[in-house]
């Protein structure tokens, strides 16, 4: 996340250039310890695109998303959408509805408490049963980061995990290079709070001994947040 100073910069380039800013308000509703970040899209509407959908506060199965264009440009994104598939009319009246009655900031403010409170029973578990763990991540989203002490072997516990049952991912799988500190994603938006202890429990073992006979399956930890 940008900070306000270099936000500001960032939408003082555009101007001077003459350019655009696309701006993705990625984990915007899902962030737990802070009141979320206003949008840069506010700064300068003529300038910046902000993008969004209801993916993880819905269901990436509806296919509704939203882009809120500059004024000027609405026209030229129009011409250059013609073919483009829209998602169903009742669905787009639904979610409408939906917004319109309150409903949808009443699911937010549920769904945020709830998984809130995941999340720190997963900071907690992880806490007790993988203390040479580093978590990093925690005040928005659906997943966290397990750093790991050097030389850990975070493919072959991902592996490993994988042959038990329970998907992690590892960090350098999105990074553009390996780097030298190892880390595994692991999510909580597709898991139960009763899954948690298990899995994490799976988890310690694997890290033990990643290359030893996988473990009996115990829950999951996926980084498919959605």
């Amino acid at each position: 996340m940008l900070s306000a100073a270099r936000r500001a910069r960032l939408v003082r380039w555009a101007r001077e250039v003459d350019g655009f800013v696309i701006e993705d308000d990625y984990d915007a509703e899902f962030r737990y310890d802070h009141h979320p970040v206003a949008v840069m899209q506010g700064m300068d509407p003529s300038r910046v695109f902000l993008l969004g959908s209801v993916s993880k506060t819905l269901s990436p199965a509806l296919g509704l998303g939203w882009l809120v264009a500059p004024v000027a440009m609405t026209p030229v994104l129009r011409a250059a959408n013609l073919v483009a598939a829209a998602p169903p009319v009742l669905d787009q009246l639904a979610l409408a509805t939906f917004i319109d009655r309150g409903w949808y900031d009443a699911h937010l403010r549920a769904a945020r408490r709830r998984f809130r409170s995941r999340r720190d029973l997963l900071v907690r578990t992880l806490g007790a049963q993988v203390p040479e763990g580093r978590v990093a991540g925690t005040a928005a989203g659906l997943h966290i980061l397990l750093h790991l002490p050097d030389g850990t072997d975070t493919r072959g516990a991902v592996q490993a995990a994988a042959a038990a049952g329970l998907r992690l991912a590892d960090l350098d799988d999105y990074r553009a290079h390996r780097s030298a500190q190892p880390a595994l994603v692991l999510g909580y938006g597709n898991i139960s709070d009763t899954e948690i202890p298990p899995a994490v429990a799976l988890l310690r073992e694997v890290l033990r001994s990643p290359t030893s006979s996988p473990p009996t399956r115990a829950g999951q930890l996926s980084h498919d947040d959605r």
